[in-house]
């Protein structure tokens, strides 16, 4: 009797900070079996700013433990929705924030993870990033605690007008560029930071540097993702940069992105 053909690998698709699970569409001809998309961004006022310590009154670290526990939670839910769905055994291909994601997940045995794709991601986690992202991301909270989600609302859309550009090569230009930019400047303010904040404090270089599967990296030029860093923890991982595109490889160089996905991470999996 003929051995029974194996089952398509699964894939899980995790968009990256202030993304939509609608970026697989461009890449999931790349993918050799079932997909699942995540769409975890958390939805404006669901974190209850009366909840926030105030300057005045909390210690050093509580601003931070706080960002961190609305981060988890939001980890956790993701986690949840990959085991409902039954997509343990799964590759997991992040982008940008959701390649930091992909490799705390990975590092959870139960999850099983067959290997780890990094897009652009910020992965490892530079303690300087780390530590300047969450100063940045109280002082909005703090923000929108004295002044209302609204007028601080408005003051993130006329900053993120100043760093939305950096995420960019100058040939990333059309509506998906338009669209990307949108999202980032009216993200629900107090969601964001709480989310970026938490996000940068989850263990993201020390669960990569121990990941017991592959993992690949597709970097952007100019990238988000700390190149040498990562191939100084894991130089096994196999990395290449996806040159005359930014932060979105996936969306501006798909045919490079597909044709990498193709050789690399999934080569014989079809």
């Amino acid at each position: 009797m003929p051995e029974p053909s194996p089952s398509p690998e699964k894939v899980v698709f995790l968009h990256g900070w202030c993304g939509h699970g609608d970026e697989v569409e461009s890449v999931r001809s790349a993918f050799p079996g079932p997909v699942l998309t995540v769409n975890w961004m958390p939805a404006a006022g669901s974190f209850d700013l009366e909840q926030w310590p105030s300057p005045g009154d909390r210690g050093p670290e509580e601003a931070a433990s706080a960002m961190r526990a609305f981060a988890d939670d939001v980890l956790e839910r993701v986690r949840r929705t990959i085991v409902d769905a039954g997509f343990e055994s799964s590759t997991i291909v992040g982008h940008s924030m959701g390649g930091a994601m992909a490799s705390v997940l990975a590092a959870d045995p139960a999850l099983a993870v067959r290997r780890v794709v990094l897009l652009d991601a910020s992965v490892p986690m530079p303690s300087d990033r780390r530590e300047g992202t969450i100063e940045r991301m109280t002082n909005w909270i703090d923000r929108a605690a004295t002044s209302g989600r609204l007028a601080t609302q408005a003051a993130w859309i006329a900053e993120a007008s100043t760093w939305i550009p950096d995420f960019f090569h100058l040939d990333d230009q059309g509506p998906r560029r338009l669209e990307i930019e949108r999202r980032f400047m009216f993200a629900p303010v107090v969601e964001a930071a709480m989310t970026i904040g938490g996000g940068v404090q989850w263990p993201i270089t020390e669960s990569v540097a121990s990941l017991g599967c592959d993992v690949f990296g597709l970097a952007g030029d100019p990238a988000r993702m700390p190149v040498d860093d990562l191939a100084s923890i894991r130089p096994d991982a196999m990395i290449e940069t996806c040159n005359g595109t930014g932060h979105y490889p996936h969306v501006f160089q798909l045919e490079r992105t597909r044709s990498w996905l193709e050789s690399g991470p999934f080569a014989g999996k079809a």
